[in-house]
């Protein structure tokens, strides 16, 4: 299969803070991966776009990633860590969310906190 490099991506997203930059990692069946990170969305919170080109020499699954910090001017206030053990974390703020999804698939969320320990949601 032979298609025109670069390829176009098209993302689209929502609840994701706009200027979030995302990036794309192309993982062919054998190989290197490529990766790409758009300027940033744009639109509004409630539906977000951004673009970005990757040159690929073979199929790949795509998967985009975008980290951003929490910000207590959404309204919600600090988020805390409740570890799975207590000791773990407890109690302590956590600063970023890292949303990810695989072309096809649905969204994962990982909290991070400041000490970054990472807790996906499950």
């Amino acid at each position: 299969m032979r298609w025109a490099n670069p390829v176009e991506v098209v993302l689209s997203a929502s609840n994701i803070p706009l200027a979030t930059t995302i990036l794309v990692t192309a993982t062919p069946q054998s190989g290197t991966k490529a990766t790409a990170t758009n300027t940033g969305l744009t639109g509004t919170l409630e539906s977000s776009t951004a673009s970005l080109n990757l040159t690929l020499t073979q199929t790949n699954v795509l998967t985009a990633t975008a980290s951003f910090p929490l910000v207590a001017s959404l309204g919600t206030g600090p988020v805390y860590a409740a570890g799975p053990v207590p000791s773990l974390a407890e109690g302590e703020e956590v600063t970023h969310v890292r949303v990810a999804a695989t072309y096809g698939g649905g969204s994962t969320i990982t909290y991070i906190t400041a000490s970054g320990i990472e807790y996906p949601m499950r």
